[in-house]
C-alpha cells in the first residue's frame, strides 16, 4: 500500500463515520473508527517493516555512539524513533514546533480530531512526553501561535510590549548601577583619583500565570483555520491582562510570598520613601500643564520615555490639557502616521493602568522581564457540559531596573 493511498483511504472512512453520526447511527460510525484504527495499524507495521529492511540494506544504519563496542542495539534502554520515514524532509525537534505540520497537528489535539501518521510524528517529536491516557498534558503551542498571542497581548497591552524582555530557565539576575563619582579635570602633576562605583542587582525567579478559557464542544467543529485565531486571541486577552497588571500594578513577591507577582513599576514608584518619582495632582482641577512638566522633570536625562495611560485618562484628563497659552499639548503628530503626543513623548492607550494615572516610562530601558517557560496549553474534557477547558500557562518575573527611567502623575490620596 502506498502512502497517499494509506491517506485516501483513511479519509473517506472518516468522512463515511462523520456522515453516519450525523445521521444518528452511532454504532457503525463505531465500527468504521475501528476501521479507522487498523488502518493506521496496517500502516505502521507497513512502515516499521519497510524501515528494518532499508536498515539491513545499509540505507539508513543508525550508530549509536554511546555504544561502540559490539553489543546489539536491542540491548540499550533507550528507544530511538527515525522520524525520517516517508519524508527525509523532517525537521529536528528544535524546528519541528516552527512547522505548518505541527501547528495543524497542535490544533486537531485542541480540537480533539484525529491525526495523520505524519502529523502525529511531528506531534510526538516536539512533545515527548505527549500521552492519549493524560488528557491535561501540557502541550507545546506553535512558533506561529505563540507569536501571534505575544503579538496580540503586545496591541492590548503597549508597555508590556515595550520592556525589555529575555527567555531564560531559572532565576536571572540583573546588575542596576547605583551611583558613580564624578569625573574630575587635573594637573598634569596630579594624581587621578580611584573611581567609585555603586551597583545593586534584582533577582527574577519566576512566577507561574495560569488562565483557563471553556469552549463548547459545538463551537470546536469549526474549521482549523477559524479555530487557530479564536483561541489565540482569547488566550491572548485572558493571559495578557494578568501579564500587563504585573508589569505595571504587580505586588512584588514580597507582598504575598504564597502567591508571589512581578514587581510593577508603579507599584514600585508608589512605595520608594518620599515618592521621589511620583506626582500628585488634585482630583478636582485635574492634571495642569505645571503637573506634566514636573513629571517629566523627574526623568534622568538621557532617558526617552513614552506616556502610558488608559483610554478614560487620555481623553477625559490628559487631551484637556493646555499650555499657559491655552493651547492644548495633547496633539497628532500627522508625519509619523497620526500618534498622539504630549510634550513630544508618545501617548499609549494601556488598559493595564487605573483611572487617573499617567506614566512617563522609558519601558525598554527602565524595566525588565525574562519569561522562564514560554505559554503552553492543557486541556481539560468535561463530558457532562460538553466543554472543554484550555488552560494557559506560563512562566515570568519583572522588576524595575533604575526608578530615574521613570515618573508617575497619579490623583492625590484623600487621606
Amino acid at each position: 500500500m502506498k502512502y497517499q493511498e494509506y491517506l485516501d483511504k483513511r479519509k473517506n472512512l472518516l468522512d463515511s463515520a462523520q456522515t453516519l453520526i450525523n445521521e444518528g447511527k452511532y454504532e457503525e460510525a463505531e465500527a468504521k473508527a475501528k476501521e479507522v484504527e487498523a488502518l493506521d495499524n496496517q500502516w505502521d507495521e507497513q512502515a516499521k517493516a519497510q524501515a528494518n529492511l532499508q536498515a539491513l540494506e545499509g540505507n539508513q544504519r543508525t550508530v549509536n555512539v554511546q555504544n561502540l563496542t559490539g553489543t546489539p542495539a536491542a540491548a540499550s534502554t533507550t528507544t530511538v524513533i527515525d522520524f525520517s520515514d516517508q519524508n527525509p524532509a523532517t525537521p529536528k525537534k528544535e524546528d519541528a514546533y516552527k512547522t505548518q505540520e505541527y501547528t495543524n497537528a497542535w490544533a486537531k489535539i485542541m480540537m480533539g480530531q484525529q491525526l495523520t501518521s505524519d502529523e502525529d510524528r511531528t506531534f510526538r517529536l516536539v512533545n515527548e512526553a505527549y500521552t492519549h491516557t493524560t488528557e491535561n498534558t501540557p502541550i507545546v503551542i506553535p512558533e506561529t501561535v505563540a507569536a501571534g498571542i505575544w503579538k496580540e497581548i503586545g496591541e492590548m497591552y503597549p508597555y508590556w510590549e515595550d520592556v525589555n524582555k529575555t527567555f531564560v530557565k531559572g532565576k536571572v539576575t540583573i546588575i542596576k548601577k547605583k551611583g558613580s563619582s564624578e569625573a574630575k579635570w587635573y594637573l598634569e602633576k596630579d594624581k587621578t583619583e580611584d573611581g567609585k562605583e555603586e551597583f545593586d542587582k534584582m533577582e527574577l525567579n519566576g512566577c507561574e500565570l495560569s488562565r483557563a478559557i471553556t469552549v463548547s464542544w459545538k463551537l470546536k467543529n469549526m474549521a482549523i483555520d477559524e479555530f487557530i485565531p479564536y483561541i489565540q486571541s482569547e488566550m491572548a486577552e485572558e493571559m495578557g491582562k494578568a501579564l500587563a497588571y504585573g508589569a505595571t500594578h504587580g505586588k512584588g513577591p514580597s507582598e504575598d510570598p504564597s502567591h508571589p507577582e512581578p514587581m510593577g513599576v508603579v507599584t514600585a514608584l508608589t512605595k520608594e520613601a518620599e515618592k521621589p518619582q511620583v506626582v500628585e495632582y488634585e482630583k478636582e482641577t485635574g492634571v495642569t500643564y505645571k503637573d506634566l512638566t514636573a513629571a517629566r522633570g523627574k526623568i534622568k536625562s538621557g532617558y526617552n520615555p513614552a506616556i502610558y495611560a488608559n483610554s478614560h485618562t487620555i481623553w477625559n484628563v490628559l487631551a484637556n490639557v493646555v499650555d499657559q497659552n491655552g493651547r492644548p499639548i495633547f496633539v497628532a503628530d500627522a508625519i509619523n502616521g497620526g500618534v498622539y503626543k504630549a510634550l513630544g513623548c508618545v501617548v499609549k492607550e494601556d488598559g493595564s493602568m487605573k483611572d487617573g494615572e499617567i506614566l512617563l516610562s522609558d519601558a525598554k530601558r527602565g524595566y525588565h522581564v525574562n519569561i522562564n517557560k514560554q505559554v503552553s496549553v492543557s486541556t481539560e474534557e468535561h463530558i457532562k457540559e460538553r466543554t472543554t477547558d484550555y488552560c494557559g500557562y506560563a512562566i515570568a518575573d519583572g522588576g524595575v531596573k533604575t526608578m530615574k527611567a521613570h515618573a508617575l502623575l497619579t490623583e492625590k490620596s484623600g487621606e
